[in-house]
């Protein structure tokens, strides 16, 4: 029989054998724990580095975008200056001057036909007078009339040309200034647009990034709060 007060007890080998079974398994939850622990430090600061990483790449491409884009409105700016130069070349010194070189030659052509018009006249009016052999009077007044259609040719295709200078080849080389002007205008806007569009948009990706940096730094720096104020 038991002793008084000892029934319900469990003998001291039970108990030391019990006590020595929950000792490693207590052992191995705490080191779970700590493993786990770790785990999740070590990926924490994995998701750090490339956290940063990411906003450093984004910060590059964010400069190398911009670069590109001021450089295409630098080129849109210098193609507008030179279009505006162009047209406005064209308009004080290039047309005056082709309509100035055309009028010339028709007025040249005109003279000459009003000279060998007069020539053709005088000769006429000379041989009427005198009495000269037939074939003689009829070869000088025959080369005289030839001048005279020469010079009327000449002057007619002197018009023409000064007609298709002023109503159609300048106007249409004026056209086609004035639209390089227009295209230079709409390329500085584009660009411009293109300018504002990657502002906006890396800005947007830097601020997303910087957000999720802090995020990811905020825990670090409150556990860090934490023990200096212990």
């Amino acid at each position: 029989a038991r002793p008084k007060g000892q029934e319900g007890e469990k003998p001291a080998a039970e108990v030391a054998a019990a006590d020595a079974s929950a000792k490693p398994a207590a052992s191995n939850a705490t080191e779970a724990a700590a493993r786990a622990k770790a785990r999740k430090a070590e990926k924490k600061t994995h998701e750090l580095e490339l956290a940063r990483m990411e906003l450093e790449s984004e910060a590059l491409d964010h400069q190398h975008s911009i670069s590109e884009a001021q450089r295409k409105l630098d080129e849109a700016n210098k193609a507008l200056g030179e279009a505006q130069l162009a047209l406005e070349h064209f308009k004080t010194r290039v047309l005056p001057r082709e309509l100035a070189e055309a009028t010339l030659s028709l007025d040249r052509a005109q003279q000459r036909r009003d000279e060998a018009e007069l020539e053709l006249r005088e000769m006429e009016a000379t041989y009427a007078k005198d009495q000269f052999a037939k074939d003689t009077k009829e070869l000088v007044l025959s080369r005289h009339r030839k001048q005279l259609e020469f010079a009327n040719r000449d002057m007619e295709l002197a018009r023409q040309r000064f007609d298709d200078e002023r109503n159609v080849t300048l106007p249409k080389t004026q056209r086609d200034h004035e639209k390089k002007l227009r295209d230079a205008e709409d390329g500085v806007r584009d660009a411009e647009v293109g300018l504002r569009r990657a502002n906006a948009k890396a800005e947007m990706s830097l601020r997303r990034l910087r957000f999720k940096l802090k995020e990811l730094e905020q825990p670090e720096e409150e556990e860090a709060a934490k023990k200096g104020g212990a």
